[in-house]
């Protein structure tokens, strides 16, 4: 076999990562229900081959196209898989800054959560902590880059609080 695209389930694999960039292979294997062992053969075939690359975050093994995701972007793009940094992102861009008690009233998670995620956002360098007065307010560091890669794989969040930001984004 030449063409590491020829067979279906490979095609099927490597479209859908395209398409979720960051995607883990839990992820994957409930979105094309496909058999683990069938799966993890076809994803290492395709790292090997050079078509897709590994980001480990944490326990996760993420899943890019060579071809599309930059390295720089993969870490961005890990953070965006994830629920409530997303939302913290996408609250701090929306708002400018946001303080702990503005996050914490928006997102309704618990405290230990919220200052879990700010900790891991900061230590990353995405956001910026800076004391006014007798509060932190949290900026996003590279606003427009991180609004356009929302932007650019919104069909593969599934939320709809991307879809409200990209759509006051884009009408901005």
């Amino acid at each position: 076999m030449s063409e590491p695209l020829e067979l279906e389930n490979r095609r099927k694999i490597y479209r859908f990562v395209e398409k979720n960039p960051g995607a883990y292979m839990r992820e994957i294997q409930r979105a094309l229900s496909m058999p683990t062992g069938l799966l993890e053969y076809h994803l290492s075939y395709l790292v090997k081959r050079g078509l897709l690359s590994i980001y480990q975050d944490g326990r996760k093994r993420r899943y890019y196209s060579t071809k599309t995701v930059s390295a720089p972007d993969k870490h961005l793009l890990a953070v965006l898989r994830q629920k409530i940094p997303r939302r913290i992102l996408i609250y701090c861009i929306s708002q400018g800054s946001a303080s702990f008690s503005e996050l914490s009233a928006f997102l309704n998670i618990s405290k230990s959560t919220l200052s879990f995620n700010l900790s891991k956002l900061v230590r990353s360098d995405i956001l910026e902590e800076l004391e006014t007065g007798s509060e932190k307010r949290y900026f996003v560091k590279q606003r427009e880059r991180i609004a356009d890669m929302i932007v650019t794989y919104r069909e593969s969040y599934l939320d709809d609080l991307v879809d409200r930001f990209v759509d006051s984004f884009v009408n901005i």
